[in-house]
């Protein structure tokens, strides 16, 4: 019976990663090309090198909803085949079994963020982010920061008169700092969403249909996505720790997740 279960949790894992695999390269090569055709005034091998760059960079903004896609589609097509029925009828538990599914995502999201540390910073212009200080604002560009210093000058000078102005360095900002953490978090958010999502396709009081799994688990992603920006966007606004900010949310959603996994494994 052992054997019997590794197969199939074996099956549900490679399935869904090869779902997650095929998904995250149809979201890249629509956002390519789309972004190739609107924004390329020529298609050299620099400007196609940059587009490719961004539309991989791009993906960090929707992947987890692309992971919790396709555990969704894996879990609905596994629950359609009676399989998930099955093993809850040998006594395993919905945890588990949305774990094993859950490891896919992982590892596509390590994978995500080692390829982000591949890709050279100085290769693609991206559009820059600045922060505004009292008497300075500070511009980054990739790892570099460039921080303009206008508390020696008149309201009626241009800053970019004298190079003096301008003085930059390499040490990593703030602002640096809060993009990476959200980056680095990646892997931690994933799992909380797609648990979260996947309670909906185990029975429970009310049993739902694989559409109504489907619909449900995707409309909790949304609403998890709203108050983790918010969270964000609140904790940078008021200059808070952004750390808090970005693994509140995740660490919420998954207590909660894995306390209602444990009250379906209960007889």
């Amino acid at each position: 019976m052992s054997n019997f279960f590794s197969y199939i949790y074996k099956h549900i894992f490679l399935r869904c990663f090869f779902i997650s695999l095929l998904t995250l390269l149809v979201f890249f090569v629509l956002d390519f090309v789309i972004s190739l055709i609107t924004e390329s005034s020529g298609f050299s091998m620099l400007q196609i090198q940059n587009t490719a760059i961004e539309s991989f960079e791009g993906l960090l903004s929707y992947f987890e909803m692309i992971m919790l896609l396709s555990v969704l589609i894996t879990l609905s097509i596994f629950k359609q085949a009676n399989n998930i029925a099955i093993l809850q009828s040998f006594g395993q538990s919905p945890l588990k079994i949305s774990m094993i599914a859950a490891c896919a995502p992982l590892i596509l999201s390590f994978l995500f963020i080692g390829f982000s540390l591949l890709i050279p910073s100085n290769d693609v212009d991206t559009y820059p982010q600045w922060e505004l200080e009292d008497q300075s604002i500070s511009i980054l560009q990739k790892d570099k920061v460039i921080s303009i210093d206008f508390s020696s000058n008149k309201i009626n000078k241009v800053l970019s008169t004298t190079p003096n102005d301008l003085s930059a360095n390499t040490e990593p900002s703030s602002v640096l700092q809060k993009m990476s953490s959200r980056t680095l978090s990646l892997p931690f958010a994933t799992l909380a969403l797609v648990l979260l999502a996947s309670i909906f396709l185990f029975k429970h009081q009310r049993n739902f249909s694989i559409s109504q799994s489907i619909f449900f688990g995707i409309a909790a992603g949304f609403g998890y996505k709203l108050i983790s920006d918010l969270f964000y966007l609140g904790f940078r606004s008021f200059d808070l720790n952004i750390n808090l900010g970005i693994y509140i949310p995740p660490t919420i959603a998954l207590c909660f997740s894995v306390f209602f996994f444990l009250r379906l494994s209960k007889p």
